[in-house]
């Protein structure tokens, strides 16, 4: 075993003798950057020599009379290779904790195999124009050394691909008895150029193999062998991505050469709508991929948090075991001002935290900043990769006392100002999570100086009514009450107010069944599985209900279950779209008279109960003057001394009778009627209350 490694090192420092040559940085990396590092290196090395052959090669082919005498066709194939570039689709693959890889594909092969079956090889000289051309744009938008080389390995092997790579095919094509122009829909047109087609693919996997080598190489002098078999699955992956469809360009040579060019841009232009496609697919799909992945991992580091001893000294274990892959981060870190690192990587990254902080702290929102934009926090405009921004604020006062700085890695996926801010909810929740991880320390900390045996159950208190809105929506022309009084320390109890867009706003009522720790923590999750996916799922109560009782019933093996009810309310018009899950109806008084009461009634079955549950939606129209009560049982199950309920009947009494008034004296009409006829009688079960009147 140790001759092994002795002979591994032997073979890394021959590379690094090589490669330090042309990088003398390498030798004081880290071992992960180094290695990285010296394959940039070799790559080049290997490739160049063949790249600067293919370009003599292709030289000494070209033939400028075929220049002259198809000017037409190679406009057509420039404007083609152009338009298929902006339909690239894509896929990413993780590798290991922060390690991806990605790789793109187009349908671009097809208008080069048929502009080189149609007019030869003169083609590829505007491929390697273009290939220049990005090779320019990616230095100049490089913002590292390493990002430099790894364009320069890219555009090496990019240039041996398409003169060298390229030419031997075509000239195997001609010695199979290939001809320019393509023959037609003939076996002996066809199969030479399958064949030609066949052949770049081996050369390319010939090409490729060296880099793929020392790749599977690095990995097991890192640890990371077990991530060899997902390196070579995804570089075959990548391959098979981007030559699937070259067969086709001899379905549109062939349709050029006997229908004519208008019946071969037709069959192009469905191939065009087949890749961008394709490429709305691959975003789509990206995009589910992280969100899957951060909803997943910030449920698990909020168990995480929520099972943690009470301390900020286990936080930074946690985020370590949770926080890697939840985000695309090329650099992250979670610190408290002004320099306590919670969780950085990578490791040997020095983050610049006293430019930062001072402008942080100044902040309440998430803050998303392009490679195009300024940061501010900068007097001058310096290169950067996309860059998310969030304070880490105490619950109590407000106060900023740490942040979360994170630059996204520049991958196969596209970076702009909507992807980007696909991500601020979920960082938004892990600051969130932080701030309670932060909060539940506190307030273990005061209650291990007064009262010990109540502890745990005034830190879940604490961390329950973080939970809870504060603050009432200011929407004009509705008027909003909401209160929530616990029968103990914690409450199953919870409501919400979810800003949703185009101004939409969601209500949510609900309560878990039983009383106790575990029903508060379950309660938590419960509320923050419902808001998450209700900002995901927007104005579709009956999806965000299955969402949450398909994850609830697959990560947890309680018996517990969650009445709720869930409406989106659109406040330009009055109308709401909601779903009753088990919960008790809510009563919309209205103010004209003729029907003067109406119930929203159950349209579904508790959330937590059983799988594959149909879920309903239904629609009411809040007029002005109309009035929505929302409330638990805790109301209507209300005891006195003499073991009598209050009732929904008396509820819908009371707020008929103060009907006209404002949320807030509706809602105190509907408390005092409930607390005087409780007297002096213990609380059994929590009350939530929330009142909702539309002005008239």
């Amino acid at each position: 075993m140790e001759s092994q490694e002795e002979t591994a090192h032997s073979v890394e420092e021959r590379f690094l003798t090589i490669a330090k040559v042309f990088r003398p940085e390498l030798e004081t990396m880290s071992v992960e950057r180094r290695l990285a590092g010296i394959g940039d290196v070799l790559s080049v090395l290997y490739s160049a020599p063949i790249a600067f052959a293919g370009l003599i090669w292709l030289a000494l082919t070209t033939d400028l009379k075929v220049v002259q005498e198809n000017a037409i066709l190679l406009v057509l194939f420039a404007v083609l290779w152009v338009i298929f570039n902006r339909a690239v689709f894509f896929f990413v693959v993780e590798l290991g904790p922060n390690r991806y890889a990605s790789a793109d594909g187009s349908l671009f092969g097809i208008v080069l195999w048929s502009a080189m079956l149609l007019i030869g090889p003169i083609f590829l000289w505007f491929i390697v124009l273009w290939s220049i051309y990005g090779f320019v744009i990616d230095l100049r938008t490089a913002t590292s050394n390493a990002s430099r080389w790894d364009s320069l390995r890219n555009f090496s092997l990019q240039i041996a691909a398409y003169t060298t790579g390229l030419l031997l095919p075509l000239t195997f094509y001609r010695r199979l008895g290939g001809q320019y122009p393509f023959a037609g829909f003939t076996s002996s047109a066809i199969f030479p150029a399958l064949g030609a087609m066949l052949l770049f693919l081996l050369l390319m996997i010939v090409l490729w193999s060296g880099y793929l080598a020392y790749v599977s190489w690095s990995q097991g002098m890192t640890g990371e062998g077990s991530s060899v078999r997902t390196t070579i699955y995804f570089f075959f992956l990548a391959l098979g991505l981007n030559f699937a469809p070259h067969p086709f360009a001899i379905l549109a040579s062939g349709l050029f050469i006997q229908n004519g060019p208008l019946i071969f841009i037709f069959f192009m232009v469905g191939m065009f709508m087949v890749a961008y496609l394709a490429r709305r697919l691959s975003k789509a799909t990206e995009s589910t991929r992280q969100q899957s992945r951060q909803l997943e991992r910030l449920e698990q580091l909020g168990r995480a948090i929520i099972n943690a001893p009470p301390g900020e000294e286990t936080l930074p274990d946690i985020l370590q075991e949770h926080l890697p892959n939840m985000f695309p981060a090329g650099n992250l870190v979670v610190w408290t001002f002004p320099d306590r690192i919670l969780f950085k990587h990578p490791e040997q990254w020095t983050p610049d935290l006293d430019t930062v902080w001072p402008w942080l702290l100044r902040q309440t929102e998430v803050q998303g900043f392009l490679p195009k934009d300024a940061t501010p926090w900068n007097d001058q405009y310096f290169k950067h990769q996309p860059v998310l921004m969030a304070p880490i604020q105490e619950f109590e006062s407000g106060q900023t006392f740490g942040g979360f700085y994170l630059e996204l890695h520049t991958l196969a996926q596209p970076w702009d100002r909507r992807s980007l801010n696909t991500l601020i909810p979920a960082v938004q929740s892990f600051t969130d999570q932080i701030t309670s991880a932060m909060h539940q320390s506190v307030v273990y900390s005061r209650s291990l100086e007064y009262q010990r045996v109540t502890q745990e159950l005034q830190m879940a208190g604490d961390i329950q009514s973080s939970l809870l809105p504060t603050i009432l929506p200011n929407i004009p022309g509705w008027q909003f009450a909401m209160t929530l009084e616990p029968a103990g320390e914690t409450s199953g109890d919870f409501f919400d107010i979810i800003p949703l867009t185009d101004g939409k706003i969601g209500i949510v009522v609900a309560d878990v069944m039983d009383k106790g720790v575990g029903p508060a923590l379950y309660m938590a999750i419960s509320r923050t599985l419902i808001r998450t996916y209700a900002i995901e799922l927007d104005s579709q109560p009956d999806t965000v209900f299955f969402a949450t009782n398909e994850r609830i019933l697959t990560d947890t093996t309680s018996s517990l279950f969650v009445t709720a009810f869930y409406g989106v309310l659109n406040p330009k018009t009055g109308e709401l779209t909601y779903c009753n899950a088990g919960h008790n109806p809510p009563y919309l008084l209205r103010s004209d008279g003729i029907a003067d009461t109406h119930a929203l009634i159950r349209n579904a079955i508790p959330i937590g109960i059983a799988e594959d549950t149909t879920w309903g939606n239904d629609t009411v129209l809040l007029q002005p003057g109309d009035a929505l009560i929302l409330y638990t049982d805790g109301i209507p199950d209300a005891q006195n001394h003499g073991g009598e309920f209050f009732g929904e009947s008396s509820l819908v009494e009371v707020a008929k009778a103060s009907l006209g008034k404002s949320a807030g004296d509706l809602q105190a009409a509907i408390l005092d009627a409930v607390h005087q006829f409780v007297g002096g009688a213990p609380q059994y079960d929590d009350i939530t209350l929330m009142v909702l009147v539309r002005d008239r």
